[in-house]
């Protein structure tokens, strides 16, 4: 049973472990100084997600299955309540092509849902080592809408994806009665 937790059941350092082994493939074929620089960029995500409690530690959650931590989701709030942005998100190794990645968005897009968006969007980038993602955010209702210079891997690009959540009802338009 796959359950999703809150980031304050478990202690600080998972987030950055999770990062770091979920990203294994793609750290062996980066620069050393890239691979600084993420490891760092992750260290303090997971920092700020327990010296924040209230506002980053609570827009996220782990992946549990069976007891065990096999991932996590987050999203950024701050565009509320136009966009919700998915943002750091992993499912370890062992566990991946099952699944359960699919259902962590699905599980932060019922997040935004009940939180008011309107709409989601979600950034990564087109190196092979995220072909798995980028097929994840289409399953799950999301469409390219652009690309921007990459930040993540030298000479590859960020795609942007971004999918709607209000009902048209929602938006005023026409319903069935």
């Amino acid at each position: 049973m796959i359950a999703f937790v809150p980031f304050a059941r478990y202690g600080q350092g998972l987030i950055a472990d999770l990062l770091r082994e979920s990203y294994g493939a793609l750290l062996r074929e980066l620069p050393p100084e890239r691979v600084e620089e993420l490891r760092w960029d992750w260290e303090e995500y997971d920092a700020e997600v327990y010296r924040e409690p209230g506002t980053v530690g609570a827009c996220g959650f782990f992946t549990v299955l069976k007891g065990q931590v096999i991932g996590f989701g987050s999203w950024d709030p701050r565009d509320w309540p136009e966009v919700g942005e998915v943002g750091h998100n992993c499912i370890l190794p062992g566990y991946q092509g099952r699944g359960y990645g699919r259902r962590q968005i699905e599980e932060i897009l019922r997040q935004f849902r009940n939180r008011g968006f309107q709409r989601a969007r979600v950034r990564t980038d087109e190196h092979p080592f995220f072909g798995p993602a980028r097929r994840i955010y289409g399953a799950c209702g999301f469409r390219e809408i652009g690309r921007q210079p990459g930040t993540l891997v030298e000479g590859c690009d960020s795609v942007v994806y971004e999918r709607q959540l209000t009902s048209d009802k929602r938006r005023g338009g026409r319903h069935r009665q």
